[in-house]
C-alpha cells in the first residue's frame, strides 16, 4: 500500500472484508490510520482480517437482509463515530441459465451486488455529511462489459451499481459527498488462486495490455485513492482495473 494515504482518525466501513478484494481494502486503510468497520457474513473469515490489525472492528451481517444492514449500520457508528468512507465491496456471482433462474433467485442476486450498495450509502451520509464529507467506492465488475454467459442477474447489478454512482455523485455531492466505482478485471483472489493455470495466465496476460496478475491489493490502492484527498475533484467515475482488456 501506498504510505502517501493517511486516513488518521477516519472511520472507514468495507463491505465484504472477509477475504479478497474487501480483506486487502480494509487492511490497507488500517494500515493507513484508520478505524475500520469491516463487514462480512463469514465470521470466520472476519476474525481472520481482524487478527491482522488492531484498528479493525468486525460487524457479521447479511447484506441481503436490509434489517440487518440497518442494525449493523447503527451498531458501527455507534462503536466507531460517523463513516467518513464507505466500500461497497460485497458481491456474489452466480452462474444461472436466464430462462432457469426464479425469481426468488433473481431478487436475492441483486439484493446482495447492488441493493445493499444503495441502503448503506443512505444509511451513512447524514453522518458522513455532518462530519464534514466524505467518500463512497462501489465495486462494480468490467464482466457485464465484456458479456459472460449465464451471469445476467449479476451483470444487471454490476451495469446498476455504475448508474448508482452516478446518482449519488450528483445528489450527495453538494453535501461534500464523492462517490465512485471501480470496476476491476480479472483478480487472483484466494477464491479463485486455486484455479489459477498456466494457460489461465497466459490467457489474462494475452488479453491485457500490462501483462502482471492483478493482485486485491491493486484494488484496494485504486479504493484508497478515490477516498483520498488526492481524489478530491473526482466524482461520478467508473475506474477500470484491468491491466489493459476494456
Amino acid at each position: 500500500m501506498s504510505p502517501a494515504f493517511d486516513f488518521s482518525n477516519r472511520h472507514v466501513m468495507v463491505t465484504g472484508a472477509a477475504s479478497g478484494i474487501g480483506r486487502a481494502t480494509a487492511l490497507g486503510f488500517a494500515a493507513a490510520g484508520a478505524r475500520v468497520s469491516a463487514v462480512d457474513l463469514n465470521a470466520e473469515g472476519l476474525a481472520g482480517t481482524a487478527a491482522a490489525s488492531d484498528r479493525i472492528e468486525t460487524q457479521v451481517c447479511d447484506l441481503a437482509d436490509s434489517e440487518a444492514i440497518r442494525a449493523m449500520a447503527g451498531a458501527a457508528i455507534e462503536a466507531q463515530g460517523p463513516v467518513t468512507v464507505l466500500v461497497n465491496n460485497a458481491g456474489v456471482d452466480r452462474r444461472i441459465p436466464f430462462d432457469d433462474q426464479t425469481e426468488a433467485q433473481w431478487r436475492w442476486m441483486l439484493s446482495v451486488n447492488l441493493d445493499h450498495h444503495a441502503i448503506l450509502s443512505g444509511l451513512v451520509a447524514p453522518g458522513m455529511a455532518a462530519a464534514g464529507g466524505g467518500a463512497i467506492v462501489n465495486l462494480s465488475s468490467t464482466a457485464w462489459m465484456k458479456l459472460a454467459g449465464n451471469l445476467t442477474a449479476y451483470h444487471t447489478a454490476k451495469a446498476g451499481i455504475v448508474g448508482l454512482t452516478r446518482g449519488l455523485a450528483r445528489d450527495l455531492g453538494p453535501r461534500g459527498i464523492r462517490a465512485n466505482a471501480i470496476a476491476p478485471g480479472r483478480v487472483v483472489t484466494d477464491r479463485v488462486a486455486g484455479q489459477v493455470s498456466e494457460d489461465w495466465v497466459a490467457e489474462s496476460h494475452a488479453l491485457q495490455c500490462i501483462p502482471d496478475l492483478i493482485r486485491p491489493s491493486d484494488i484496494a490502492d485504486c479504493a484508497m485513492w478515490l477516498a483520498s484527498d488526492a481524489a478530491r475533484m473526482v466524482t461520478g467515475q467508473c475506474i477500470v482495473v484491468d491491466g489493459g482488456v476494456v
